[in-house]
């Protein structure tokens, strides 16, 4: 039975320096550094499992980074981390873009093109969201981000509800949703998200089974399509209260979840 494998990345298997965790469980590899500091890491035990992972199953990247963000890590074909076959499919910008063999996927593009038209160009949907984060104090907020022209960023120090609710109702009416993760309010359209293009890849590879790994509430979609999942027990989703019955949680934190995360999908992909 063929399988594909979901996987967020940071905060489920790879990880900055400040979220590793209290204890790094042996050699770690550094994916990414920024002014000096680690900001994605994973161990070499993780890294392994990976490799092995990508032989007995599809596995596919699926973040909210954007396309430049995800490259550089490494893990797309001309950069290679040295630690064995990079994946065919990466999914990025929670799911707006569809990257096959490094490159942005033309039909994918044309099927995103059409889940925009339902809502306001996103030119709009970023001035609605200046206009919402310009109403905090001076110096809680960063600028917006705009993520392969697909998804919005921006980083607010301490929404509150009325704030996130006002956003979301005014997004809502069109046709775009919102998303908080930590001190980032994400805008999306509202039929986007990474379980939308992973479907298109399960379709295209023709997989009888989804196994799906995430922390976020950006992953709960991507958890709730797959067959079974597991999510890090210091993400936001488990701080937030939500779970599945098919959905397991890890026993570690950090670095050491990333490692129990890549072991236990590659555990369950080899029962095929």
């Amino acid at each position: 039975m063929s399988t594909l494998v979901a996987t967020d990345l940071d905060r489920t298997l790879v990880h900055s320096a400040r979220a590793a965790g209290p204890e790094v469980p042996g050699d770690v590899l550094c994916l990414e550094r920024r002014r000096g500091v680690s900001t994605a890491m994973l161990t070499r035990r993780t890294a392994a499992t990976l490799v092995e992972l990508a032989r007995r199953a599809t596995w596919v990247p699926a973040t909210t980074r954007s396309v430049a963000e995800f490259r550089h890590l490494g893990l797309v074909p001309g950069i290679g981390l040295g630690v064995g076959p990079t994946p065919r499919y990466a999914v990025c910008a929670s799911g707006g873009v569809l990257l096959v063999d490094g490159a942005p996927d033309p039909v994918w593009e044309a099927r995103v093109r059409e889940l925009l038209a339902d809502g306001v160009p996103v030119a709009e949907a970023a001035d609605l969201f200046a206009r919402h984060l310009a109403r905090l104090a001076p110096g809680t907020t960063g600028p917006v981000r705009d993520a392969d022209g697909v998804l919005l960023v921006a980083r607010v120090a301490d929404p509150a509800a009325d704030w996130l609710d006002d956003l979301a109702a005014d997004c809502g009416a069109r046709g775009w949703r919102v998303a908080t993760h930590g001190a980032k309010v994400h805008l999306l359209p509202a039929r986007l998200d990474k379980s939308v293009a992973v479907a298109e890849v399960r379709e295209r590879v023709a997989a009888a089974r989804l196994l799906a790994a995430g922390d976020s509430p950006l992953d709960a979609d991507l958890l709730l399509a797959a067959d079974d999942g597991v999510q890090p027990a210091d993400g936001a989703l488990h701080a937030a209260g939500w779970h599945a019955a098919h959905v397991a949680v890890t026993r570690g934190v950090g670095l050491a979840a990333g490692e129990e995360i890549a072991a236990w999908l590659l555990a369950r992909a080899s029962e095929a």
